[in-house]
């Protein structure tokens, strides 16, 4: 399906397999726990990989809930190898040992990502769980002993941000060469612990030292899409390249283990496109007037500071999941650093790459704009 020229084609899913968890993690922002009831049969997962394969999906992320703990996650990796469509999986770490790292590697995951949100007490507290830290440790050791490619995934709040120094220490003594940080929402079991989510202060913070981390240089450090945006320090952060938005349905997919279909598996349960047991993903994919949030995006469709905002054609107010936790708006986010910036007087200075997509899209704001 396309619009305006633009092929719609999920080339990046992520896929919670099951949303069963051995964990009760104070961000998790699904709320996992038990297993479904109605969870994806062995052959209808199977028969979506292969109907995956044929729309031109290039990339699968095997997510939870816990993934390790749906017994038949190795047919599934092993059907999306067969199809050639690369896959990563994230895990919380405690049900990995050094067989399931060999699994790993015949099973051709590109990449494997490890949740670690601290160092030990502050990470069991968000885990909830008193041996989590340790396990993780391990899993991270074996992984690297084994050669298996891994990261390290956080998600950043005001419980765990004042450990980024000491975590990137620990993380490099074991060996770990990537780390992607995540700023908490206000989703699933967030919705109880608000005043965990970063304030605007300490989200600039946040990015302060992600930009000191990353000049660092002993470690890949990947920002999660619904950190920076534009203005100076958003530009710092993604060394002055545009930042486009929210990909979900688009070129982004989630889907549940029940079979339900978001465009992203971050986004709340409003945003389900229909379930693959009603209509094939192809048919809830090229449905029209689908994922219109952003196949549909408008200057109307953003309120507050995104709606005149000079990046508004670029960045679409940023991260809708967090958009939408924030102000109960698609676009209107305030977890922007460019009005974060406007707000303390900070004028921003746009990349030659931002200059002439301004001059494509929105040249009225080049009259303001200063050139880096």
């Amino acid at each position: 399906m396309s619009s305006n020229g633009f092929t719609f084609r999920p080339e990046n899913v992520v896929w919670e397999i099951t949303f069963a968890c051995n964990m009760q993690c104070i961000h998790c922002g699904t709320s996992a726990g038990k297993r479904r009831p109605d969870e994806l049969t062995t052959d209808e997962a199977l028969n979506l990989v292969d109907e995956l394969a044929d729309l031109g999906c290039k990339s699968l992320t095997i997510s939870g809930g816990e993934p390790l703990l749906r017994k038949d996650w190795r047919e599934l990796a092993a059907r999306a190898k067969e199809r050639e469509i690369t896959t990563y999986l994230i895990t919380n770490g405690f049900a990995v040992s050094p067989a399931v790292a060999d699994d790993f590697l015949r099973l051709g995951f590109k990449r494997i990502g490890v949740s670690i949100d601290g160092t030990e007490e502050v990470h069991n507290y968000i885990r909830q769980r008193p041996d989590s830290f340790a396990k993780c440790l391990r899993t991270i050791d074996i992984m690297h002993d084994k050669g298996v490619e891994y990261c390290v995934v956080t998600q950043v709040s005001n419980a765990n941000l004042g450990e980024l120094d000491a975590m990137y220490e620990m993380l490099l003594e074991h060996g770990c060469t990537g780390w992607r940080i995540q700023m908490t929402t206000t989703t699933g079991r967030m919705k109880d612990h608000a005043n965990m989510v970063l304030s605007l202060d300490n989200y600039e913070r946040l990015i302060d030292k992600l930009i000191e981390l990353k000049k660092r240089g002993k470690m890949l450090i990947d920002v999660g899409e619904n950190i920076g945006y534009y203005g100076c320090k958003g530009s710092d952060l993604f060394d002055g390249m545009p930042y486009f938005g929210c990909y979900a349905g688009l070129r982004v997919a989630g889907i549940e283990s029940n079979g339900d279909v978001k465009g992203c598996l971050s986004m709340p349960e409003q945003f389900v496109e229909g379930n693959i047991r009603d209509s094939s993903f192809t048919e809830i994919w090229n449905k029209p007037n689908g994922f219109a949030y952003n196949r549909q995006f408008t200057k109307e469709t953003a309120s507050g500071a995104c709606h005149d905002c000079r990046y508004l054609p670029l960045c679409r107010g940023g991260c809708a999941t967090t958009s939408v936790s924030q102000s109960g708006c698609r676009a209107d986010n305030p977890f922007c650093m460019y009005q974060i910036e406007l707000k303390n007087g900070i004028e921003p200075i746009d990349s030659e790459n931002t200059l002439n997509l301004l001059r494509r899209f929105n040249p009225e704001a080049l009259k303001e704009s200063k050139a880096g």
